[in-house]
């Protein structure tokens, strides 16, 4: 299935930009955006992707395949938010189901190998 995985391919484009994720780990949308954060503000939650191990963010981002089924990706979703502090139970698994969701609507849009930047609600591509 196509996910989005961190990368470092483009840094730098933006004197914003940071990447404290692993090239290639799957990476996800941040649990909590800050109220009234700009999309380039000091935060970087509007801008940023969150790493599912290590629980980082990166500014820089590409499509990738990986050989997990959504159920599989929910599944380390769950895990991730249970490991940041989150809680269990429904909230989380429907943070997860809206999260594979999303990201499968999104990933539509953009060829494999694709390095995108997120811009608050928007994906674009980096050249």
């Amino acid at each position: 299935m196509k996910v989005l995985v961190a990368t470092e391919k483009t840094q730098g484009t933006r004197k914003n930009d940071f990447c404290f994720v692993p090239e290639g780990e799957i990476v996800i949308f941040g649990a909590v955006q800050c109220t009234g954060e700009a999309i380039d503000g000091k935060c970087g939650c509007k801008r940023s992707m969150t790493g599912l191990e290590c629980g980082k963010g990166t500014t820089t981002i590409q499509v990738a395949e990986r050989e997990i089924t959504p159920t599989q990706l929910k599944e380390m979703v769950v895990r991730h938010m249970e490991k940041a502090g989150h809680g269990a139970g429904d909230n989380v698994r429907e943070f997860a189901e809206e999260t594979v969701n999303t990201l499968t609507e999104i990933l539509e849009n953009f060829p494999l190998n694709s390095v995108l930047e997120k811009r608050g609600k928007k994906f674009n591509l980096r050249c």
